[in-house]
């Protein structure tokens, strides 16, 4: 059963009589079953639209994971499931592949997609995007706060996807798992946080993690682990420039307004590394045979946008992370399994410790929080309530 659904993933195992899917060479695709994805990914859609239009029946933000038990699969199916797709196109025919390693194009056809979708939506349900439905934004204002951030979100996307040309998925998310500790040294670096020894071991916890993952990694190379880390990098740039914009010039944007924002200045952003040809010369002939891939992609990416906008509806960042997690793991399993890259035991060891030193660097912010507020409480309790007046002796 595994091999039949694998073969229909892709062109490997097929059967060599005619068959209703189109070919190109070596290339075979099953494009009823891409398009059956693809139906069933716009129903996703327009099932997740709704939901996210009606008021949440359970005022509890924070519900457990069993309790968000179908959005959980949901979540881990569409962002599981966005990465098993980008690989596939990436990796070489001979590895089960599809052969198509054009990063670039595939970003630029997401973005463009994602215009569009969103701005349907805007149309048709204005409610769901509060900020770009008043016209908060003006164009002083997206200029000089909001195209930044798109830029950066342009140059994540498209390191990160070349990272899966180079190196395998499995590495990829253990590489991963070193975000939030290079998020939080930039951020100490240009002083938006202050350095903590709790926070600072469990960042050596993290970073050692992932040294042990690279070097039980089987494949590495050096370029896909560059690109990866440079990926990373970028997207700490972006979030601590998007914390900064919020903080400093009140700009509340709502998931999907920032789609509405961000995605023309992705598309733009790519536009320059596209007109270049970074990635090549581009065989239209078998873009055009991808079609139905290609569009599946493009419209599991947009899916994913709208199921997170659900997911932290209703429940709280640690709940999403720790799906993660569990999407991580299903990844590295799954890919491992398929592209036969096994995973070595000092993988699974630095990826635990990362893990752990992750929970842990989680639980030091958490007190560095709470550590604030009381202070902050003790300052408003001892502060006097009256001022003293010039005529008051």
């Amino acid at each position: 059963l595994a091999h039949h659904v694998f073969g229909l993933l892709s062109h490997s195992a097929m059967p060599t009589a005619p068959t209703p899917g189109t070919k190109a060479g070596p290339v075979q695709i099953h494009s009823a079953f891409w398009y059956a994805v693809c139906i069933a990914v716009v129903g996703l859609i327009f099932m997740l639209v709704s939901t996210s239009a009606r008021p949440r029946a359970n005022e509890n933000e924070d519900q457990s994971i069993s309790a968000l038990a179908p959005l959980v699969v949901t979540w881990v199916a569409i962002s599981g499931g966005l990465t098993w797709v980008n690989k596939l196109i990436f990796a070489p025919e001979a590895h089960g592949g599809f052969g198509f390693p054009y990063v670039t194009l595939l970003m630029l056809w997401h973005m463009f997609l994602a215009v569009v979708f969103s701005n349907i939506i805007r149309f048709v349900a204005p409610q769901l995007m509060p900020a770009a439905a008043k016209n908060q934004v003006t164009f002083r204002m997206y200029i000089k706060n909001i195209a930044p951030v798109g830029v950066c979100l342009a140059g994540s996307l498209i390191l990160s996807n070349a990272a899966y040309i180079f190196i395998s998925v499995g590495y990829i998310q253990m590489v991963k798992s070193c975000t939030s500790s290079i998020v939080y040294v930039v951020a100490v670096l240009v002083g938006h946080e202050v350095f903590n020894i709790r926070c600072g071991a469990s960042l050596f916890l993290i970073c050692s993690g992932v040294a042990a993952a690279s070097f039980g990694e089987l494949d590495f190379n050096i370029v896909g682990f560059g690109l990866q880390l440079s990926a990373t990098f970028v997207e700490a740039v972006r979030l601590i420039i998007l914390k900064a914009l919020v903080s400093s010039n009140g700009i509340q944007l709502d998931a999907l307004s920032g789609l509405y924002y961000y995605a023309p200045t992705c598309l733009v952003a790519i536009l320059l590394p596209f007109s270049l040809h970074v990635d090549g010369a581009i065989p239209w002939d078998k873009l055009w045979v991808l079609r139905p891939v290609l569009l599946a992609s493009a419209l599991i990416a947009f899916a994913l946008h709208l199921t997170i906008l659900v997911f932290l509806k209703h429940a709280s960042s640690t709940t999403y992370a720790a799906t993660g997690i569990l999407k991580d793991v299903i990844l590295i399993a799954s890919t491992s399994v398929y592209y036969s890259h096994p995973v070595t035991s000092l993988q699974v060891l630095g990826y635990c410790a990362s893990l752990v030193g992750l929970n842990l660097f989680n639980r030091a912010k958490e007190m560095n929080q709470i550590a604030k507020q009381k202070a902050k409480e003790l300052a408003a309790e001892s502060a006097p309530i009256l001022r003293k007046g010039k005529d008051q002796v």
